[in-house]
């Protein structure tokens, strides 16, 4: 504990010599309030006067929250008036005049509420938003008030304020206000029995406090660590009581003297209970003296510590003499409050009859606006059952007239289902046939194989007959064997024939829609070549180059393959055209150039397709997918691929997007899952 005195004092070394300068600054104040001419000034100096006797002299600083209020009023500045009556009724909390404070809170309540009022302020103090400025004041306001809620017993009151003005806080930012707060809610969490979040909450309050540089900040230092002591003795660890209420006199400073007071009463009852009657009378008498200084009006816990540590010091004159005084002022303390209890009962009572008196008004203002609704209602139907009398043959006409419509938008639209059904196969078969072409080309190769290799063989078998003719076995078997290898190629390359017209026939066909394994690599080849060929065969002029970089640690993937196929020679098609478009236009140096390319990439599949055409205009970009969108002449495209190409993507839980650059080319990207 003593180094942590030592350290405590260089940090705060600021703070004790802008305390020593208060009472300089008090007198200043007074004299600046008695020359005051401007009404803004006065209020200011007198709001300053108010705030430093707030917690030292309860009289002083009514007084002064009186003159501020009497100015904020006559210049209609009613959210400081506000504000004002938020200090008046802390105080009046303070002096036990409950009724009072209740009734300046419900008012202080009711104008920061309104954000009619936010205008209406001499200066907008830290806060350039006067939304922020006017909930400050609420957050005062609820702050306080839950004081009042505390004393008056109403726990669960005293905690809905106090939330209130801790939201309020923290959307203001008022960090010394918002951390007393938290302070605030560990004492009633500690009058609760809730030891456990009440340290929490007021060792958050001091971690942020001590951040504070000023002297508001060294006050609140004083007040949290006199809390954490007493949560600490009801806990059972005196120590750290001792320890904490220790640091609280510490950081206290004489602008601080309410928390002192109860200090000085804390450490006395505690050696009282520890049997250490020097201790216990020395505080017992520090707490009087700091009380009469302060004409603080709770003075008979004073009398109580003082008679009992007499007492235990075996002084029965002087234990008699304050026993006398604390049952006096405990006497006249209660009939105060029993008689505050009761104007606080009276003016809650008011508050609840005017609440219901609201209501009422609301519950018959309802019942008039429900009665003239009726009134007008059936006025309305009367009006209406006229009208419906007279036009009851044109309303059945008009039924017919809406009947055969809904029949012919019904018709409509049956007609217009089959029509989308033919377009979208008319598409796969326009596909279909680009692919034709490019599959006739590619199964000509193998069936060429085929045919030369079925001519050798039918020769090689007259030679085989001659050498066996001859008796040359040898040469006889030698012939057979390269036979049956004629007849190994033959197969293989019927095969590759027959792997061509089977994807063909898939592509044709709607499939089973089923997912299985597929090389997308060998895929995207495939339908590369086709496409390639496909309108080779129907333009002999058409050319372009083609190029390739397949990722080979993809593998296979589960797609519907015939789909994706579908989706890629979409996309190579494009592509061609394109590019053989910007041929046409016959730049110089250009040669078309046509990419697919895949790669593996954060768990997806990558297949992209490139061409250095002319691009797509930004204006078009966002309906390239729309159904029957096309750039392509009448009767060259039904601009369905591209439409049908997304579906197939988003069906495979991918997505398809493109990136382009008007006059340098587009690069349509599939992204499909990985497993």
């Amino acid at each position: 504990m003593k180094s942590f005195i030592r350290i405590s004092l260089l940090l705060l070394l600021p703070f004790f010599a802008k305390a020593q300068t208060q009472q300089k600054t008090l007198d200043s104040l007074k004299q600046a309030l008695r020359l005051a001419t401007i009404d803004s000034s006065r209020y200011i100096i007198a709001d300053k006067l108010s705030l430093m006797y707030s917690e030292s002299n309860s009289d002083s600083s009514l007084h002064y929250s009186e003159i501020a209020l009497s100015v904020a009023e006559k210049n209609n500045m009613t959210l400081d008036a506000g504000l004002k009556l938020t200090d008046k009724a802390y105080q009046q909390y303070k002096l036990y005049r409950y009724g009072e404070s209740l009734k300046n809170f419900l008012l202080a309540a009711k104008i920061a509420e309104d954000p009619a009022n936010e205008t209406k302020v001499f200066s907008q103090g830290k806060y350039p938003d006067l939304r922020k400025n006017r909930l400050d004041v609420l957050g005062k306001v609820h702050n306080s008030w839950g004081h009042l809620m505390g004393r008056t017993g109403d726990t669960a009151q005293q905690l809905t304020h106090y939330t209130k003005a801790k939201e309020l806080f923290k959307e203001t930012g008022n960090e010394v206000w918002g951390t007393l707060i938290k302070s605030n809610i560990g004492v009633l969490y500690t009058n609760l029995g809730k030891l456990d979040s009440a340290l929490q909450f007021e060792q958050d309050a001091l971690a942020t406090v001590l951040l504070f540089k000023e002297v508001n900040g060294l006050q609140l230092v004083s007040y949290i660590y006199y809390h954490i002591g007493n949560i600490y003795l009801k806990k059972g660890d005196k120590a750290q009581a001792i320890e904490n209420w220790h640091k609280a006199i510490l950081l206290n400073n004489e602008f601080n003297q309410r928390t002192l007071i109860t200090i000085y009463g804390s450490f006395s009852s505690f050696y009282q209970d520890e049997k250490n009657k020097d201790s216990s009378l020395y505080y017992a008498k520090k707490q009087l003296a700091m009380m009469r200084l302060t004409e603080s009006p709770n003075i008979e816990a004073a009398y109580t510590n003082l008679y009992k540590s007499f007492e235990l010091n075996g002084n029965k004159d002087s234990a008699n003499f304050y026993k006398g005084l604390a049952l006096e002022a405990t006497e006249k303390t209660l009939k105060e409050r029993l008689k505050s209890l009761g104007d606080f009962q009276k003016e809650a009572f008011k508050e609840q009859e005017r609440l219901q008196q609201l209501e009422q008004e609301k519950i018959e203002a309802k019942n008039k606006l429900r009665n003239y609704t009726l009134f007008g209602v059936l006025a309305v139907f009367l009006i209406v059952g006229l009208l419906l009398y007279r036009n009851n043959r044109q309303k059945q006409k008009a039924n017919k007239v809406l009947q055969e419509q809904k029949d012919k938008v019904e018709s409509t639209l049956y007609e217009l289902k089959a029509t989308q059904s033919q377009l979208i196969q008319s598409e796969k078969m326009a596909s279909l046939g680009e692919l034709t072409a490019g599959i006739a080309h590619e199964i000509q190769n193998p069936l060429n194989f085929v045919n030369n290799f079925s001519e050798v063989s039918n020769e090689l078998i007259d030679e085989m007959k001659t050498e066996f003719k001859k008796g040359d076995t040898e040469e006889g078997f030698a012939i057979a064997d390269d036979i049956k290898q004629n007849l190994e190629k033959i197969l293989h390359h019927g095969k590759r024939a027959d792997a061509i017209v089977k994807g063909m026939l898939q592509h044709s066909s709607s499939g089973s829609g089923k997912k299985e394994p597929t090389n997308i690599n060998a895929l995207a080849d495939e339908y590369l070549r086709l496409a390639y060929h496909g309108l080779r065969a129907k333009d002999k002029s058409f050319n372009a180059t083609m190029k390739t970089d397949f990722d080979e640690t993809i593998g296979k993937i589960n797609i519907v393959p015939q789909d994706i196929g579908r989706v890629v020679l979409n996309l190579i098609n494009n592509a061609f055209y394109v590019v053989d478009e910007k041929k046409k236009q016959q730049p110089a140096g250009y040669e078309p150039t046509v990419s697919v390319s895949t790669k593996k990439i954060n768990g997806k599949v990558e297949i992209k397709v490139a061409d250095n055409g002319n691009g797509i205009p930004q204006k078009i970009l966002d309906k390239i997918f729309q159904p029957f969108f096309t750039t392509k002449p009448t009767g060259q495209g039904t601009g369905l691929g591209l439409s049908l190409s997304y579906d197939i993507v988003k069906a495979h839980g991918g997505e398809i997007k493109v990136e382009t650059k008007e006059g340098e080319g587009s690069a349509f990207i599939i992204q499909l899952p990985s497993a």
